[in-house]
């Protein structure tokens, strides 16, 4: 008899945005309903006008729009402290924690957020971040492959989470995973035909979760790519949500 797979999405959002989306799916009632037809029972979300504008007020916003719906768990988008827009990593670890947040973005560089993750700007958070064990994600398409490996380098401990990666990133990837342990990916775009049977012959199961990028992508497509991939049963398993609730129980040592 084949166990049911428990897809726990590491990768998607609530609220509206200023471009149009393929569906109009804005708010968590309708993430929960796609969510249900792709057969997910559990999210971590983030609020686009935390990515798009505003941390602090999307982060806020989250929490309103999730409030009482099971099964969603928030991420913030955080910022470094030295502006006042936030507040010192300390207390900001401790209010995350008391909020339940279950995971962190930062969206770097002048085109974003305007600020480096360089030590001289975001090492204090960052070093929070890992002694919390704090999952942080990055988008793949905002940051440089030197940044993540500056980033692995220091932060030995701090989980790092690469969004949007395609196969065709295997070879930033592949070197890396040689080197860290503290390295995973999202499967959302990892749609190359055999591609996440190669890492697991390389690597295993352990640095990939299931990630749906919903509403930019539907919660099916994802939920196939891991369903009929060529796998073992508890390797799909774990990417769909034993890897990421792994890292959640480590949380907070």
């Amino acid at each position: 008899m084949t166990t049911k797979l428990r897809f726990f999405d590491c990768n998607c959002t609530a609220g509206r945005t200023g471009y149009p989306l393929l569906f109009d799916i804005f708010d968590a009632a309708g993430l929960q309903q796609e969510m249900a037809t792709a057969g997910i029972e559990e999210a971590l979300v983030y609020h686009a006008v935390a990515r798009d504008a505003d941390p602090p007020l999307g982060n806020s916003l989250l929490m309103e729009e999730i409030k009482g719906r099971p099964g969603l768990y928030p991420v913030w988008v955080v910022l470094p402290h030295h502006t006042g827009e936030m507040p010192p990593p300390d207390q900001l670890l401790g209010e995350m924690k008391a909020q339940g947040v279950q995971a962190v973005r930062m969206y770097p560089g002048r085109d974003h957020h305007s600020f480096s993750l360089a030590d001289w700007c975001a090492g204090e958070l960052l070093a929070a971040l890992e002694a919390a064990r704090l999952p942080l994600v990055l988008d793949t398409e905002i940051v440089i492959w030197e940044e993540v490996f500056s980033l692995l380098k220091s932060y030995p401990h701090l989980p790092l989470i690469m969004a949007n990666c395609s196969y065709r990133h295997n070879r930033f990837l592949y070197p890396l995973w040689e080197k860290f342990q503290n390295l995973f990916v999202e499967t959302s775009r990892f749609m190359g035909g055999g591609a996440i049977e190669d890492v697991i012959r390389h690597f295993g199961a352990r640095p990939l979760l299931f990630g749906t990028n919903m509403p930019y992508y539907t919660g099916t497509a994802a939920v196939a790519l891991v369903t009929y991939a060529d796998l073992a049963a508890q390797d799909q398993e774990a990417i769909a949500g034993g890897n990421l609730r792994r890292l959640i129980r480590e949380m907070w040592p």
